[in-house]
């Protein structure tokens, strides 16, 4: 006879992804799980449509995308910051998987300060962007980026990266190589870093895993780089908390987005809460807040910022604790505190 009782606690332990069981699915997916929810933390009944209005104030998004892209994107540069201009924050970072962002970026700031010019806007948003770096790791292209105004990001690669194809159990398929076999960060990838330091613009280490990561998080220590770790709890190249922990101790600020704590069309299996508990036992003076979104099948960017905001208040994260992952830390990554 079959052991019914033992069958069903061998699937409940099953793993939907690198942390998520089936178990914690069924949790979050219970009929009573939004008045759990509000039992377990009762501060949520305190927040509000604009409660988040002045940790806005000063905010920088370090990691938007925006139309024209590789695939389709909800919003340009201009709508996006025309809304962070009202919202009163001091700089957004627009990124692009495969090529320069900086050019736009430039468009768009000379546009945004026409505006505060005739008036239309009160506040002077900054706009940035930088390169990315999908086609391979070219210190010759990112030298020539790095001439470009408004230039403050260098993104490692991601749906071509080694490491995101080796996490996704298709290490066949290649793709762009950051660290040898032997360990050691590869002699272009270390250039680009060394120019990062140089010209003073953040790092984004992109969709690779820690066999990659945790050699770049030591050189960028040794070289003295500012770099963040692009969605870590994403299953796009998701980490475990103790690997994530590695990587902060070195330096490296733990990029948390929207996605998961939001859910989404994109990854709709995945437990919001955890965004919670990496900020808290990371600590925030290592992490980083930024939207990520700017996709057609999200919210708006600052739309997500705002609701995001609103879910760390209500989880009981601390509005100055916020203020540190929102507003000092991205501006450290790009190095605005030096500005």
């Amino acid at each position: 006879m079959c052991d019914f009782a033992a069958d069903a606690e061998a699937a409940a332990s099953l793993m939907v992804g690198r942390t998520l069981s089936v178990e914690r699915v069924r949790q979050l997916n219970a009929k009573d799980y939004f008045y759990q929810m509000l039992k377990d933390n009762p501060e949520m009944l305190k927040i509000y449509p604009g409660i988040e209005n002045e940790l806005l104030q000063g905010a920088i998004d370090c990691h938007i995308h925006a139309y024209p892209d590789f695939v389709h994107r909800s919003q340009d540069m201009i709508g996006i910051a025309m809304e962070a201009a009202r919202a009163g924050m001091r700089a957004l970072a627009f990124k692009d998987h495969w090529n320069i962002s900086c050019n736009a970026a430039y468009l768009a700031q000379r546009h945004i300060d026409y505006l505060v010019e005739k008036g239309e806007l009160q506040h002077r948003v900054e706009i940035y962007g930088g390169a990315g770096t999908c086609h391979g790791m070219n210190p010759e292209y990112i030298r020539v980026a790095l001439q470009y105004p408004n230039f403050k990001m260098i993104w490692f690669p991601t749906f071509t990266s080694l490491g995101f194809w080796r996490g996704a159990g298709h290490p066949e398929k290649g793709g762009v190589r950051l660290v040898a076999e032997n360990g050691e960060v590869l002699p272009q990838v270390v250039e680009i870093m060394k120019m990062a330091v140089e010209k003073k613009v953040g790092i984004g280490f992109g969709h690779t895993d820690f066999k990659e990561l945790l050699p770049l998080a030591n050189k960028a220590k040794e070289l003295g780089v500012r770099a963040t770790l692009d969605h870590p709890l994403l299953e796009l190249n998701k980490l475990l908390l103790d690997e994530m922990k590695q990587l902060a101790d070195l330096g490296v600020y733990v990029g948390t987005y929207c996605q998961p704590m939001i859910p989404s069309l994109y990854q709709p299996v995945a437990d919001p809460m955890e965004t919670i508990r990496t900020i808290q036992a990371i600590g925030p003076e290592r992490c980083i807040i930024g939207s990520d979104f700017g996709q057609v099948l999200h919210m708006d960017a600052i739309d997500g910022m705002r609701v995001f905001i609103r879910a760390l208040l209500g989880y009981g994260i601390k509005p100055e604790q916020i203020k540190v992952m929102l507003k000092d830390n991205p501006a450290k990554l790009m190095w605005l505190d030096e500005k």
